[in-house]
């Protein structure tokens, strides 16, 4: 969790939030969120312990910004992730904005780049249906676009990230 909000902090793009929704942890989460001070960092305990995109949908809700991004507590940004992304929303057109990404194996520190291909872009549905290669902590989403795809479906417990991006393709 500290290297997540880390490289949140690192950011050269400095316009951001944090939602951090507790869906009811029982690890030491709210004590090293609550170490940040910053106005930016918000933090709302679950009411009832949740399915994740349910857990996503809920803490989307409190977002205040027009551009989401999604960070689990086990990832962690480029410094200029979010510089370099939100340039592409200039273009009202723009829905979704994703990258490549790192595998970290944690046993022996290397990182492995996840594609070698080059990023699709446009409209690609049946290539994403053919090979879907979209980390969610690469996304940037619109949160308009996001509404008009009704959010998560909160009935997947895996694939919610994946009938999004599909949605939203289409």
């Amino acid at each position: 969790l500290r290297e997540a909000i880390n490289s949140v902090l690192a950011q050269t793009y400095k316009n951001w939030e944090i939602i951090f929704w507790d869906n009811q942890s029982t690890d030491n989460s709210v004590k090293i969120f609550k170490k940040y001070r910053d106005e930016r960092f918000k933090y709302y305990y679950a009411p009832q312990h949740t399915t994740l995109y349910r857990a996503r949908n809920e803490a989307i809700k409190k977002t205040s910004g027009e551009i989401i991004a999604f960070l689990d507590t086990d990832d962690w940004w480029n410094k200029d992730k979010l510089e370099r992304q939100i340039s592409f929303f200039e273009d009202d057109k723009v829905g979704l904005v994703y990258s490549n990404f790192y595998l970290f194996y944690e046993n022996n520190k290397k990182k492995k780049i996840y594609s070698k291909k080059i990023l699709q872009s446009g409209y690609f549905t049946e290539n994403l249906l053919k090979s879907y290669k979209i980390g969610i902590s690469t996304i940037l989403l619109r949160k308009t676009a996001f509404d008009s795809a009704s959010g998560f479906d909160e009935q997947y417990n895996i694939i919610g990230d994946f009938d999004l991006v599909v949605k939203l393709s289409l």
